[in-house]
């Protein structure tokens, strides 16, 4: 790939060819002859190319294209560059790799800027969409939020499970007198009693649902809709070097975003099916802990 920045802005040349026909370029420039004053381009190759300067043709895949004050042209990498034009060449090419980032960022930028409507109706559709990501949200507060619609119980296991990344719910019982003999002979100890054994009695699907990382009020609201508004209201052509970097590093994560967002929604239906979440029944003793988790279930359906 080979850019060079004029006037009009980044250029991306198609081969090297047109870069050796350009007038005054010189594959054999003496750098004690001839002064160095800009860069004009870089490229980066998979098959390596020949230093332009004379003393020194060392192959190397990526490099630069400069200009000499008498409209002599030429190509170099970073070691010749440093060490035949020393500290002239260290500043010019940091202020072009910079030039080149500030040009590169506004101009994604400016590509993002086109493309918000159809993000803001994306975002919308996942979020508005019959039991899209408010629906599942809404609903999984209920399972976490003490308070919110399911009895205190169910919202501690519920906790648990996500504190331990564990899809399977446990239900204890006490242990047998038979089962607490063969522990022993394992364990070559005497157990205390009574001993209580958490036995499985579900695989939880969706629990992945409730992982920090797949919290939807963070990815849609707060990730993009607030960042969203941020954004519309910038003036792109006069952000600082940083302010670009920052933004469009911003911009390299929204597709990632939407992506898991949409993955979340899928794992927060299958988690809030009526069928997967009834084991949970098994783990109450109070009537009207049972009674308020039955109307928790048939307001999902």
């Amino acid at each position: 790939m080979i850019i060079l920045n004029t006037q009009k802005g980044l250029i991306e040349i198609e081969s090297w060819e047109d870069i050796e026909s350009r007038p005054g370029f010189a594959v054999d420039l003496d750098p004690k002859a001839h002064a160095l004053e800009a860069i004009l381009g870089r490229y980066i190759f998979r098959d390596k190319i020949r230093c332009g300067l004379s003393n020194c043709h060392t192959l190397h895949a990526k490099g630069y294209i400069v200009a000499t004050k008498d409209g002599r042209e030429t190509n170099i990498g970073k070691d010749c560059g440093r060490t035949y034009f020393g500290v002239d060449f260290e500043t010019l090419s940091r202020k072009f790799d910079r030039d080149i980032a500030e040009k590169e960022n506004r101009e994604k930028l400016w590509s993002f800027a086109f493309r918000l409507d159809e993000l803001k109706n994306e975002i919308a559709e996942i979020r508005g969409q019959d039991r899209g990501a408010d629906w599942v949200y809404r609903n999984i507060r209920r399972l976490t939020e003490v308070g919110s619609g399911c009895p205190e119980e169910v919202v501690r296991r519920v906790r648990g499970m996500i504190k331990s990344r564990q899809a399977q719910l446990t239900l204890e019982r006490e242990a047998t007198g038979e089962e607490i003999d063969t522990l022993e002979a394992t364990q070559g100890r005497r157990v205390q009693r009574p001993f209580y054994i958490a036995e499985p009695i579900a695989e939880i699907v969706g629990m992945e649902a409730l992982y920090p990382e797949n919290d939807l009020r963070e990815l849609l609201v707060m990730n993009l809709e607030a960042k969203i508004k941020e954004f519309e209201v910038l003036d792109i052509d006069t952000l600082s070097f940083e302010s670009l970097r920052k933004w469009a590093k911003w911009t390299d994560t929204v597709a990632a975003t939407i992506d898991t967002a949409t993955d979340a929604v899928v794992r927060g239906r299958k988690l809030l099916m009526r069928g997967n979440l009834e084991p949970f029944a098994r783990i109450l003793r109070d009537a009207d802990d049972d009674g308020q988790f039955r109307r928790f279930l048939n307001s999902l359906s």
